[in-house]
């Protein structure tokens, strides 16, 4: 199955005021809102939603929120719901970050939960998986991931689907994973979903690699046939550099299509 290429930036909370975050927002929609042969998302901050959903709302630009809570509904103070994430037209959640996991105590069983109701919401859930520490038990600690947070998952929904692969040991750091290092976490993570959801589910997810990624790397990581692209953090808030990432995703890719 050919899939489509797919690069995406999540800003955290480094951009929170409106008019940088509007800024960042309408360059990236003058500069890179033509595509078709490359899915482009874009997840601000919770406090610049709303304009930023204006602004990319009538382009080819996805967006979306970096959580939510687990129920639509209900007495969860301070959360976001994806009923107002529907209202706003997004498109993706980002679910599962290791921040998530290791600051606000979030558990695969809520992550899952999640996961079902992006789904649901027929929004795309964006699973960051990754290992704690480099090298021994990376494949055991993906496939416990993948399994729990992707739980009762039926296979035909894996095309809705995007597995971050963030090992967290990189996330942060002056430099990503090798692209050797990668390419064979991306393996892993394929076959994992192959042996346990099938075929179908396998080559139908999109798998993205996030962790440091920049423009000096994107090519080399992209060029394995398991990587459908890349997941940008601070590496992206200076256009040049997102432009950059995009057109050697782009190029990694050719022929792939």
């Amino acid at each position: 199955m050919k899939r489509k290429p797919i690069v995406g930036m999540s800003l955290k909370i480094y951009v929170n005021r409106m008019e940088e975050a509007k800024t960042m927002a309408k360059e990236m929609k003058k500069r890179l809102g033509q595509m078709e042969d490359l899915d482009l998302f874009l997840i601000p901050s919770m406090g610049t939603l709303y304009p930023v959903a204006e602004i990319l709302k009538d382009s080819v630009i996805r967006y979306g929120v970096q959580n939510i809570a687990p129920k639509a509904q209900g007495a969860y103070t301070g959360e976001f719901s994806i009923e107002s994430a529907e209202d706003l037209s997004c498109s993706l959640v980002e679910l599962g970050h290791a921040e998530r996991k290791a600051l606000f105590q979030e558990t695969p069983e809520m992550i899952n939960e999640k996961v079902h109701l992006t789904l649901q919401y027929n929004m795309w859930p964006i699973v960051c998986i990754g290992e704690r520490e480099k090298g021994e038990g990376r494949k055991e600690a993906l496939k416990n991931q993948i399994l729990s947070y992707l739980n009762d998952v039926s296979p035909e929904r894996f095309r809705d689907l995007i597995l971050a692969y963030e090992p967290e040991w990189a996330i942060g750091q002056p430099e990503p994973a090798e692209a050797s290092y990668v390419h064979g976490s991306m393996f892993i993570i394929r076959d994992i979903v192959r042996e346990h959801f099938g075929e179908t589910a396998s080559s139908a997810v999109r798998l993205i690699y996030g962790g440091s990624a920049k423009k000096e790397t994107a090519m080399e990581i992209a060029q394995s046939e398991d990587v459908d692209g890349l997941f940008i953090g601070r590496f992206g808030h200076d256009m040049d550099n997102l432009e950059a990432i995009i057109r050697n995703v782009r190029k990694a890719k050719e022929g792939g299509m």
